[in-house]
């Protein structure tokens, strides 16, 4: 990975943080806007930065690792909380790996 590649992904990341960090501020208040407005751009960022480790790691396998750390670090509220439907297309793949995986 080329350093201007390393150092925007390292931006990013710091960004994610801080966006982070916004929304546990705003997770008690009254404004439930601010709370989601910060969560969308909390999962846009991320996004970007899934996509930016992928296609600059010439498919290295540690990249999965990585990516595990930062679900973890930046997640795992929102996995801790998760609830599917029944029929939710996700709740199916969910099944799979707890059947397949476990």
């Amino acid at each position: 990975m080329k350093d201007n590649k390393l150092y925007s992904i390292l931006d990013l990341i710091e960004e994610i943080s801080k966006v982070d960090k916004m929304i546990d501020l705003h997770r008690n208040s009254d404004s439930v806007l601010m709370l989601n407005q910060y969560k969308n751009q909390k999962l846009k960022l991320s996004n970007y930065l899934l996509k930016e480790l992928l296609t600059n790691s010439n498919n290295r396998s540690e990249v999965m690792h990585i990516i595990k750390l930062f679900i973890e670090k930046f997640f795992v509220n929102e996995i801790n909380h998760l609830k599917f439907d029944e029929n939710d297309s996700l709740k199916k793949i969910e099944n799979v790996f707890n059947e397949n995986y476990s």
